[in-house]
């Protein structure tokens, strides 16, 4: 019968064999999730100037080059609050030590605004089908509830904010002032914040866009067979385009958002490890949600192919 040494050396040694497997994987994964933002950024840059060029009185076209804006914004902040601390290299720590606290909280607050855009686009396409002839009036309500949006997502995510405030230290490795996220619950207190970071987030942040969004494909669905039924396609063709961009674009929305919802909701009920690749794969999928736009637009839409090919053409 072994002794207990030999048996503590051996549990060491395994121990140490899964924490390095599962640090190799969260690299991966990390060094995936790099790849893919470098091109979703560029992408989403490509994207913004073409639908710039296209927008005019498009309110759906307009949005979406926000929602480009918007992606390239979250894309940088997601990358440094989220990947960064596993792609193990020096540098990558220090980048991410300096900018971590309020790049989180910064990431957290735009992808809540991301998340209702994405919604307002979905819900604007529903009305552009159903009222075709009225969609230009809709600018000025486009507008207002952009506005609307932007004010619900500040004020949604101030308890987060005043949890995490970062506070200073003096780094000695880095010789610098640096800041760390002290969770100190904020004006709601401890009871309160963890209903905030759970139920409260998993329905405003989860189920409310997941229904609506959900709703709206199945309305774009219902709508698209029924112009199809009418012979309208030849004659509605670049609204179709628009139709199957903004259902590819909502259908990536809705598969995030339930990874999401499953890690919030199960948040309390796994094990340490298991959280951390829920976490992992939930922040894989949000990269992957804002770099895939450009795709989108290139595969299912003729007009943005053209302007596309057009920026690049000689002219002369």
């Amino acid at each position: 019968m072994p002794n207990s040494s030999s048996t503590e050396i051996r549990n060491t040694t395994i121990n140490e064999f899964n924490s390095n497997s599962h640090q190799l994987a969260h690299e991966i994964i990390a060094w995936v999730a790099t790849v893919i933002a470098i091109c979703g950024m560029f992408g989403n840059i490509l994207g913004a100037v073409v639908l710039h060029r296209m927008q005019k009185t498009n309110s759906g076209v307009r949005l979406l080059k926000y929602l480009s804006l918007v992606d390239i914004i979250l894309l940088v902040l997601s990358f440094v609050a989220f990947e960064l601390p596993s792609l193990n290299r020096y540098v990558a720590r220090t980048i991410h030590a300096i900018f971590d606290p309020f790049a989180y909280l910064f990431a957290m607050t735009l992808y809540t605004f991301e998340i209702y855009l994405t919604v307002l686009i979905a819900i604007q396409r529903c009305i552009a089908i159903a009222l075709p002839f009225k969609s230009g009036s809709f600018l000025r309500v486009i507008n207002k509830a952009l506005r609307a949006i932007a004010v619900f997502t500040v004020a949604f995510n101030v308890p987060l904010w005043l949890a995490f405030w970062p506070r200073p230290y003096w780094n000695p490795d880095l010789n610098m002032q640096l800041f760390y996220s002290d969770p100190r619950r904020g004006f709601l207190g401890e009871y309160g914040f963890n209903v905030y970071i759970g139920p409260v987030l998993l329905v405003f942040r989860c189920v409310i866009p997941l229904i609506l969004l959900l709703m709206s494909n199945i309305i774009l669905v219902i709508s698209r067979r029924r112009m199809k039924s009418v012979n309208r396609l030849s004659s509605d063709r670049g609204s179709v385009q628009l139709t199957v961009l903004v259902m590819a674009i909502t259908t990536m929305s809705v598969v995030t958002h339930v990874v999401t919802a499953v890690d919030l909701f199960i948040l309390k009920i796994v094990s340490h490890i298991a959280k951390a690749y829920l976490g992992k794969i939930a922040s894989l999928l949000i990269i992957i949600n804002s770099s895939t736009n450009f795709i989108f637009y290139y595969a299912f839409g003729n007009n943005f192919r053209r302007n596309f090919k057009s920026c690049f053409r000689s002219h002369d």
